[in-house]
Formats: C-alpha cells, sequence, structure tokens
C-alpha cells in the first residue's frame, strides 16, 4: 500500500507545501484539543489538538478551501486526507480494521 501511494502523497503534500506558505502565522484559536468526527453511525474521537501543533498551525493541510469544518466531510474526504498523511509518516490508522472495527 505504502508504494502505490507515495507518489500521491507527495503530489498532495508539494500542493499543500505551495498553499501552506500563503499562511505566515497560525491563526487565533486552532480549535478544540478533540472533536468527535461522525463516520455514519461511528464516532471518531479526532485529536484536533495534537494535529495542530505537529502540523505548526498549518490548517491548509486539511482545510484546504476555509478554516472550520472540513467541507464534505465523510468516508471519501477521510480517506484522502488521513490515511495518505499517516501512511507518510507511519503513524496512525491506515487499515480498515483500525478505524472500521467489527462489530
Amino acid at each position: 500500500m505504502k508504494k502505490r501511494l507515495l507518489p500521491l502523497v507527495i503530489a498532495v503534500l508539494s500542493v499543500y507545501g505551495v498553499a501552506s506558505n500563503v499562511m505566515a502565522e497560525a491563526p487565533a484559536g486552532t480549535g478544540p484539543e478533540v472533536i468527535n468526527l461522525k463516520m455514519g453511525v461511528m464516532v471518531l474521537p479526532f485529536s484536533h489538538g495534537k494535529h495542530a501543533r505537529e502540523l505548526k498551525n498549518d490548517c491548509l493541510h486539511c482545510h484546504t478551501k476555509k478554516i472550520g469544518k472540513i467541507e464534505g466531510w465523510g468516508k471519501d474526504t477521510a480517506h484522502r486526507i488521513c490515511i495518505p498523511c499517516h501512511d507518510l509518516e507511519e503513524k496512525g490508522p491506515v487499515e480498515c480494521h483500525q478505524c472500521h472495527p467489527k462489530k
């Protein structure tokens, strides 16, 4: 999985690198420490504060259009934003069962 996603991750991160240069300083009030993301009937506690600190408050890594809610949040958006970054950093969930446990 890592070898297939690497070219995509590099392309996405290079675009975000250009976009992040536009935001010189971290915005005031970078959001709550934990956000409960709704994924259908599942609720995923997301460590927003931890991610913001690790990304040096560069909100445009995830909030591509405007700061605040992620537009069109859902499975496809989570797969597009979260998995490539987790895969590149080699931490966090990257396999289906890690976010979608069997009942």
